[in-house]
């Protein structure tokens, strides 16, 4: 069954007029958005940073005929554009993501630059192609996804309020469904004791990296008694100033990962449990504190995985089932409030020794791949765009789906 709504001789016919039409599109404003992507590629900011970035990509955006909002859902550096013939719709919306976040020294080599253009050339495409699509797509430019968690707070803010799902389609070195991730967030822990002379009189002291090492060895013993998506890694942040004086002040750098923000927030628990008697056990205190936000995981089902496999083939592209989580990302936290569609599509030409941060990755952009990529992404996005706006009964699924998963209201 095609996602367009196909059946039969007929049916196929619509379809082929469907993607004519959005790849019409495509090739007539490829060009101008690959000179966007190129520009962003050449000119990197990190995370928080992207004042210039933004700045360009709205300019660019005002003079195809959308509104601006920046700053957007009280983010620095972020927006919201709405095509301006739509601004009054009163029917249902969805947000393409536009992320445009780098990375220190290694520029977009998490190739955020074409991630973004993907975005913005498939809504282009679609509203060309279709301007009475009974949906409105939204573009929102989402700064901070590398480190400070952007969406994270937009989200919060009400950013993503009243939409129907958020997409984006991200670079990788193979085609997958989805971003499989898990929730993460992270506590920083602070142990104080009693400093003294470790030799003359240590039995003056309290010893902060005792406290230290025993909340590190009761976290490893709980490792066999947690469920297998819990993850948990730290470091010794600060160790004590000198091997002769007994440490007072032991901090602890811990980041915790789990399939579900509720086995994520039960790995909490268990930690500062720990934190507390490691603590009780040596005299000491402990105190500790989160420096980021909670990430959510991502929800994805067989009807979304179904839809997307056929999006990726009919631009020729094979999927993969995503072998696992992969880390983390802010995109988890809008998924806690609507539907999110995140494909990641290949630009390496499956070559895995090729990974999404390392230089060479970033150097696949100044090539012909960044431009296959960016155009079958569009295609990829403005199909998905049109489909769930012509299928309302399947939209509907999806979210109630969604909510049963998110025990939403």
């Amino acid at each position: 069954m095609s996602i367009f709504s196909t059946s039969g001789q007929g049916g196929v016919k619509e379809k082929d007029m469907v993607q004519e039409a959005i790849r019409d599109q495509v090739e007539k404003y490829f060009d101008k958005v690959r000179t966007l992507a190129d520009h962003l590629t050449e000119h990197p900011e990190i995370s928080g940073e992207e004042k210039e970035s933004c700045a360009y990509i709205t300019d660019f955006l005002k003079e195809l005929g959308y509104e601006i909002t920046a700053p957007y859902a009280g983010m620095p550096h972020s927006f919201l554009a709405v095509d301006r013939e739509k601004k009054d719709f009163k029917g249902p919306k969805a947000a393409f993501i536009c992320e445009y976040d780098a990375l220190p020294e290694v520029g977009h080599a998490c190739g955020h630059s074409y991630s973004c253009a993907i975005s913005i050339l498939g809504a282009l495409a679609l509203r060309e192609a279709y301007h009475d699509l009974p949906m409105r797509i939204d573009l929102i430019g989402t700064p901070g996804e590398e480190f400070v968690g952007g969406k994270c707070y937009m989200t919060e803010n009400g950013g993503f309020d009243g939409y129907e799902y958020a997409a984006m389609v991200h670079l990788n070195n193979e085609n997958v469904t989805y971003f499989q991730v898990l929730a993460s967030n992270d506590r920083y822990f602070t142990f104080h004791g009693k400093a003294a002379h470790a030799s003359a009189c240590p039995e003056e002291g309290l010893n902060a990296l005792n406290a230290a090492r025993l909340f590190m060895d009761a976290m490893d013993m709980w490792r066999q008694h947690l469920t297998k998506d819990c993850q948990f890694h730290g470091i010794v942040a600060k160790g004590g100033a000198a091997p002769n004086v007994v440490p007072d002040e032991v901090c602890l750098d811990y980041y915790y990962r789990a399939a579900t923000i509720e086995n994520l927030w039960k790995l909490n628990k268990i930690s500062e449990t720990c934190a507390k008697g490691a603590a009780m056990a040596t005299g000491t205190t402990v105190e500790w504190s989160q420096r980021y936000p909670d990430y959510g995981e991502i929800y994805w089902n067989d009807t979304m995985d179904a839809m997307m496999q056929e999006l990726f083939a009919d631009t020729g592209r094979k999927t993969v089932r995503s072998k696992g989580p992969g880390g983390s990302t802010d995109l988890g936290n809008v998924n806690l409030k609507i539907p999110v569609f995140h494909p990641m599509i290949d630009i390496t030409g499956e070559k895995k020794e090729i990974v999404i941060h390392d230089r060479e990755f970033e150097r696949l952009l100044h090539t012909e791949a960044a431009g296959i990529v960016l155009r079958d992404g569009a295609e990829i996005i403005a199909g998905l765009g049109y489909k769930l706006a012509l299928e309302p009964k399947l939209m509907s699924q999806i979210k109630e789906e969604h909510k049963k998963y998110r025990k939403l209201s």
